[in-house]
């Protein structure tokens, strides 16, 4: 395995960890009725974090994942 592809799987598996460690303290923020400042702080972080998510983890797998979700999003709808 390459340095790039020890690179990347390693951002993945970070950028992941992140993101589902935010969602979790926010769930865990609801479920347990905290604070307004501890809850609006959860959700931003959250929100910020699964869009890291997304762009970081397309600009990994390279921009040609971007393309092919479009054209895979067409044919589900069926648009032209």
């Amino acid at each position: 395995m390459t340095f790039a592809q020890t690179f990347r799987r390693i951002a993945a598996v970070a950028l992941v960890s992140v993101c589902a460690l935010s969602w979790v303290t926010l769930g865990l923020t609801v479920l347990f009725d905290g604070p307004n400042p501890l809850l609006i702080a959860a959700v931003i972080a959250a929100a910020v974090s699964t869009e890291a998510l997304f762009w970081v983890g397309g600009a990994l797998l390279g921009w040609t994942a971007f393309a092919n979700r479009a054209r895979l999003w067409k044919q589900l709808t069926g648009s032209v």
